[in-house]
């Protein structure tokens, strides 16, 4: 009896143990599956956000034709690229959480006119050599201001451009005088727009913040003049007063405070110009396309000012009025390396063809 009650102890022990473990085996794959239907509705609804994402470029499209992306959207709706220029052979990317959709449309007007559109990952748009300035460092980049931007039609005046980083930079005719803001030309440069600016009076101003850091500056400017004249202002948070300026860049000057680096006058051709500050020696340096013009030695810290940040002009259009056109300009609050300045000249020499 009493080893007979022994194995009828010891079967419903291991009975029990196998449904336990049958128990906790269940219990696991139906988290498994649990999380695997979490993981596939989580992927469907990025792919419809990024969908929706898309819309949001057709609606901007359909308006405007040479509108270029580079922004930011509600609900984390980020546009990398639009590719091509005109009505046609567009490739769209989008980016919502971690859903790249890639789309390709045949014609915007008078119907959008999809070819394709298919997911991708980070490593496609490196090999399509997307080399999008926010891709180059995010956090660095503090200004884009690009003529696509300005959501009016050709040869209108331009009274506000939003900036393309997320930073709250955006730059308005402040007096809105119609006579003071510049024009937007849609065919400026390779197809695309450009803001043109008299050279007597017109400007765009923003923000007084201040953008620089104790890691440096660049400045990196698309755009030309009419004229050879000096000292035509491209943007610049500058006054002539001393204890009020920080950084200018002109068409034959780099400014930063009292330190003035020099270059030959560029011609009335477009040029990518790239002016950099860093607190080691030599602090400035300016590239004109892929070339380096010259360097100086000059400050090693830049105070904040109350200045604002301006384009075509000097603080407030005091002075200093560019007679000519910008396409984009772009500011960092570091010193680019050689590495991320040669990918962001890539990206605008590969847009813009301005150089060999």
């Amino acid at each position: 009896m009493y080893r007979s009650g022994y194995s009828v102890l010891l079967l419903t022990i291991i009975i029990s143990t196998i449904g336990v473990s049958l128990a906790v085996s269940a219990l696991s794959n139906s988290t498994q599956i649990a999380r695997t239907n979490i993981n596939i509705a989580d992927a469907v609804l990025s792919k419809s956000k990024a969908a929706s994402c898309v819309e949001k470029v057709f609606t901007k499209l359909r308006s405007y034709k040479f509108y270029g992306g580079d922004e930011t959207f509600e609900n984390g709706c980020r546009v990398y690229t639009i590719s091509g220029v005109g009505n046609s052979e567009r490739i769209i990317h989008v980016k919502v959480a971690s859903s790249i959709l890639e789309t390709k449309i045949k014609q915007i007007s008078p119907n959008i006119i999809i070819d394709y559109q298919k997911q991708i990952t980070n490593d496609d748009l490196i090999q399509q050599q997307i080399n999008n300035p926010y891709l180059i460092d995010p956090l660095a980049l503090r200004l884009w201001l690009k003529a696509d931007r300005a959501e009016v039609n050709n040869n209108n005046l331009v009274f506000s451009v939003k900036n393309a980083t997320d930073d709250l930079i955006d730059f308005a005719q402040v007096t809105n005088i119609p006579s003071l803001a510049p024009k937007l030309i849609t065919n400026g440069i390779n197809n695309r727009p450009v803001l043109r600016f008299d050279g007597i009076d017109d400007f765009l101003s923003s923000t007084t913040t201040s953008i620089h850091t104790n890691n440096g500056l660049s400045v990196i400017v698309v755009g030309k003049t009419a004229t050879t004249t000096n000292n035509q202002t491209y943007i610049a948070k500058f006054d002539t007063t001393n204890n009020e300026r920080e950084w200018r860049l002109q068409n034959n000057e780099f400014n930063i405070i009292n330190n003035t680096l020099t270059f030959t006058n560029n011609t009335i051709d477009f040029n990518i110009l790239s002016a950099l500050w860093s607190p080691s020696s030599p602090q400035l340096s300016l590239a004109i396309n892929n070339t380096t013009a010259s360097t100086a030695t000059g400050a090693i810290s830049i105070s904040n000012t109350t200045r604002p940040i301006t384009v075509g002009a000097n603080s407030q259009g005091s002075a200093g009025f560019l007679n000519g056109d910008i396409a984009e300009i772009l500011v960092y609050n570091k010193k680019l390396s050689t590495d991320e300045l040669n990918q962001l000249r890539a990206y605008l020499n590969s847009k813009y063809n301005i150089y060999l």
